[in-house]
């Protein structure tokens, strides 16, 4: 299945897009997007949809905790697509509704643990191929669904498509 890299150190995490930003911590391994959970913390990416998307956008998010080992973590994740020739001003917000996993996600059992959510896109701004992409991926940190203590570390995310 074709997928999009979503670099971890080429988030935006400042700007119209982002109320409050997550930090990013370059001194992880690999570097990790780090959100709260006393606030909803943001951050953001923009790209090219290739060409060959016909459809069926995931969202596949790897995150360890710093220290909770035990609750639930809940991500949103939303969608904004400008296609060439909308009526859509490219610097304001216009994301579709959020999508997330009902329930929340239960967290490993051992801090920094990996774990993978996948996240189905089906509020997805009637995307298409070509269009300029906006993705804000959130820690819902006020839903009854998040209950994890600590900071979520967020290590990955690909987008996974049907070509």
């Amino acid at each position: 299945m074709p997928s999009i890299m979503l670099p971890i150190v080429a988030a935006q995490i400042n700007g119209d897009f982002i109320a409050l930003p997550a930090r990013i911590d370059r001194g992880l391994a690999a570097g990790a997007l780090l959100f709260a959970n006393d606030q909803t913390e943001s951050a953001v990416w923009t790209f090219k949809m290739p060409a060959n998307y016909v459809g069926s956008l995931t969202a596949k998010i790897q995150y360890s905790m710093a220290s909770a080992t035990s609750g639930k973590v809940d991500f949103e994740v939303e969608v904004m697509a400008v296609s060439d020739g909308d009526s859509q001003d490219v610097d304001s917000a216009s994301f579709d509704s959020v999508n997330e996993i009902s329930g929340g996600t239960t967290v490993p059992g051992t801090a920094g643990y990996l774990d993978e959510i996948s996240v189905p896109l089906t509020n997805n701004d009637s995307i298409s191929a070509g269009d300029l992409v906006t993705i804000r991926v959130n820690r819902d940190h006020d839903d009854a669904d998040d209950t994890a203590s600590g900071d979520a570390e967020v290590r990955a995310i690909n987008l996974e498509y049907t070509a």
